[in-house]
């Protein structure tokens, strides 16, 4: 059996043992908090950016469909045309 002191003594260092513990629990969520706090701010940042990208994504395709439009629009107007004027050539 231990004398009282030195009981006392291990009571003390485990007292200590336990406090240290939980200050490192306890800095270990903060730390995981703190962590998951930027993780959702870069998810949120990369959340941002990429809807940026599908807005420019969208907006290109939607630039190329318009600019297709009034391809084909030229082009239909230059067919009639030429139609036109070989109708008009056949005819003279």
């Amino acid at each position: 059996m231990l004398s009282s002191g030195t009981q006392n003594q291990q009571s003390k260092e485990m007292h200590l043992r336990n406090i240290t513990w939980d200050s490192c629990i306890g800095m270990g969520k903060v730390c995981l908090s703190q962590m998951k706090k930027l993780s959702g701010g870069t998810e949120n940042q990369q959340n941002k950016g990429m809807h940026l990208l599908n807005a420019t994504w969208v907006l290109g395709i939607e630039m190329g469909e318009a600019y297709l439009n009034q391809m084909k629009k030229l082009s239909n107007g230059t067919e009639k045309l030429l139609n036109k004027e070989i109708l008009m050539r056949n005819m003279s």
